[in-house]
């Protein structure tokens, strides 16, 4: 294979899946992207379609998604990541749901695309990490996810973390590519060993037994102490 990407998925429905893909290069020991393509789709299909045709003949180093990685047994299919971010960030807390109350396109789709593309990811190697954009956005900024209001903002500096010299304008009006872009976040900062803490691995005493169905996967999320200091709930 001549060269290697890195992936985001953002599922939704008719015309709001999001993608973004990174074409990487290896520079003193570090994955860095060298582009940045974002696209939106109509359907799993469409997504699956597109992404055979974008990485054709590449490696797919990692992917970032924003959907469930895993599920738990336990009570709401509630997971120790949830409870954590939860806890950890109350001003976005809501966002972090229930799993057995999630329905639809993040749920469904983001499943459907894991296993579609098992064999691809199988085949590559490819580090899977869960994401949630939204959450991971304020918790690096401090800044509630407002792309409607704050989009110049919220595409300058999600491109200055991925290293790329790029306007704002690239990610489009909507914020779908948006959240796959950011969704490989953690893949790059995962593939790097950057971030270390990887939410999949905790324990909280109110949760059930992981359920793995799409293989090892992660949930790499960034230091606490690196993060905006925001008043935890007890």
């Amino acid at each position: 294979m001549s060269h290697a990407c890195l992936l985001g998925y953002d599922p939704g429905g008719e015309h709001a899946h999001g993608l973004a893909m990174c074409e990487m290069a290896s520079i003193e020991g570090r994955w860095c992207p060298q582009s940045l393509l974002v696209a939106t789709a109509s359907s799993v299909r469409e997504v699956v379609a597109w992404v055979e045709a974008q990485t054709a003949g590449a490696r797919l180093l990692a992917v970032g998604l924003d959907t469930l990685t895993e599920w738990n047994s336990g009570s709401g299919g509630w997971r120790p990541a949830d409870f954590w971010l939860r806890n950890a960030f109350p001003t976005v807390r809501l966002s972090v749901t229930p799993p057995n109350a999630l329905f639809g396109s993040m749920a469904v789709n983001g499943a459907s695309f894991l296993h579609l593309m098992a064999p691809r990811f199988q085949q590559d190697g490819t580090q899977i990490t869960e994401a949630h954009p939204k959450v991971l956005y304020h918790a690096m900024t401090g800044r509630k996810h407002a792309w409607g209001t704050d989009h110049e903002f919220m595409a300058t500096w999600l491109l200055q973390e991925l290293g790329l010299d790029l306007p704002p304008t690239v990610f489009g009006p909507e914020d779908h590519p948006f959240d796959a872009a950011l969704s490989l976040l953690p893949a790059l900062r995962g593939l790097n060993s950057d971030w270390t803490l990887d939410l999949h691995t905790l324990q909280d005493a109110r949760t059930g037994g992981r359920v793995t169905f799409a293989g090892p996967t992660h949930y790499w999320w960034p230091d606490p102490k690196d993060q905006p200091m925001e008043k935890n709930h007890a």
